[in-house]
Order: C-alpha cells, then structure tokens, then sequence
C-alpha cells in the first residue's frame, strides 16, 4: 500500500478517479491534498472522499509528497513554475498526466524535481484502466515502485522504454475509450435501423464487448486467432467481417495517427510558450 502524502494539482476527472483509486487501496484521504481554482470541484471532492481541499496558491509540500499534475497541457507554464521552489523543498516526485508535454520541457519548468510521465485512462474511473508510464532516466527503483502503488487502485501499470511511445499509447489506450463507445453507438444505431429497441441494442453490444475482452485477457491468445474461432466460413460472422474489412483497418491508422499528430503539437506548443 502507498504510505505517502499525495498532492493534486487539478479537480477535474483524472484527479477524481486516481483519488478514488487510492482510497480503494486504503491511503487515508486526509493524506491527500487537492489544489484548484475551481473551489466548487475541489470542494466536491473533499465532500466525496475527505481528501483536503485547497487553493491553487503554492504553499509548502508535505515532505517527499508524491504531486500528481492533473491540470490540462495547455496550462503547464502557468502552474508549475510557481510551484518549483516548494517541489524542490519537499523532494517531491512529480506525477504528470498531461498528455504530449515531454519530460525535457517540465525539467525546464521543474529543475532539480524528479518526474514521471504517466497516461491513464478513463477506465481507471471504475478500477479497470491501464496507466503508460515512463520515468526520468536518473530515477531510482523505490520511486518507480511509488509510482505504480499510485495508480495500482485504478487498474494495471505498463512502463515504456522510449517516451515517444507515450504519444502512441496516448492515442490508443488514452483516446481508446471514445473509440470503443464510437463502435458501440454504432452497433447500437444499425440494431436500432433494424428493428431492435434500443435497450435491448445497448445491452447487447456492451455486454458483447465486456465478455469478448474477459475472453481474450483469459485467453492469451492474439485476436485475430479468436476472431477465426467464431468465424465460420460462409456463415453471418464471416459475411459482416466482409464488410468491416472494407474500411475499419485503414480508418483505424489513420485515426491514431491522427491522434499521435495532436499529441505532437500540444507538445510543439506548450515548448514555445503559445499552449496551441
């Protein structure tokens, strides 16, 4: 269990499922602290799970606190800057989930603070996420170890070896979500379209999508071997493959690299100051 003092700089979702995540795992929510300019989200959440609920103003840090940046990308230059000197004080490990802004530039903004990058995703909510990780090469051991206690409430850790990959897990596993209810909305409509009521098409195609991904995890095995399984030749499974097979793979590349691409230029942006 995580037995340290955790720091929030954000109220907004992602903040809310990882506080979640750690009283889930029993981290005493009087040992987390929330600092926001929103007081009405900052107030929700100590009214949730009695974390502290403080303004954004910097102040002095618990000692070897682990500050999670939870605010959006475009805000980096505003906030941590101003939160340096009391993050040096503290030796505080800072967690950011600012999807495409890069460990170098928050060593420019934090120099002399240890950092970790990390990409949870909406998942993490209800505990079944998965959270990309990638540290600054100089950190140790024990602080990785930190890290993964963090976020190991809201579901499973992967660490990354190369930052850019970041960016694409950014695109898959962190944009992923809207993807897979996108697919589901659509199941849903083309049911609808044909007769069936809408209750009944929502039912089916996500508990259709909760059992298939129970199945492939306790499987091991890759989805396209699955996907052959129930694949009859000439039967209704292989006559709508027909149809997916038209467009889904080249839509889905250039989905992600769509994704990738804005990753990319949230990053050019927040290095040139302008947060575009």
């Amino acid at each position: 269990m995580l037995d340290k003092n955790v720091v929030f700089l954000g109220a907004g979702n992602m903040a809310r499922a990882l506080i979640a995540g750690l009283c889930r795992e029993g981290l005493d929510p009087a040992r987390i602290q929330v600092h926001a300019p929103h007081t009405e989200r900052r107030d929700a959440l100590a009214e949730e799970f009695g974390v502290q609920s403080l303004a954004a103003t910097p102040r002095a840090l618990p000692a070897r606190a682990l500050v999670i940046y939870a605010a959006k990308p475009q805000q980096v230059r505003d906030i941590l800057p101003g939160w340096a000197e009391q993050l040096r004080e503290a030796h505080a490990l800072v967690v950011s989930v600012a999807a495409g802004i890069r460990i170098n530039t928050l060593q420019g903004l934090l120099p002399g603070v240890e950092l970790i990058r990390a990409m949870p995703n909406t998942p993490a909510q209800v505990g079944a996420g998965i959270t990309c990780l990638y540290e600054d090469p100089a950190l140790q051991e024990a602080q990785r170890a930190q890290c993964e206690a963090l976020f190991r409430g809201t579901g499973k850790t992967l660490w990354l070896a190369k930052e850019e990959l970041l960016e694409v897990a950014t695109a898959l596993a962190g944009s992923g979500p809207a993807y897979v209810l996108l697919f589901l909305e659509a199941l849903e409509e083309a049911a609808l379209n044909l007769g069936m009521p809408r209750q009944e098409a929502r039912l089916l195609a996500m508990e259709t999508l909760r059992g298939t991904g129970e199945w492939l995890a306790a499987s091991g095995l890759a989805p396209a071997l699955l996907r052959y399984q129930v694949t009859s030749p000439g039967g209704t499974t292989a006559a709508a493959l027909a149809v997916w097979e038209e467009g889904l793979r080249p839509l889905a590349q250039r989905a992600l690299a769509a994704a990738v691409q804005r990753s990319q230029e949230l990053a050019l942006g927040t290095e040139r100051g302008d947060g575009s």
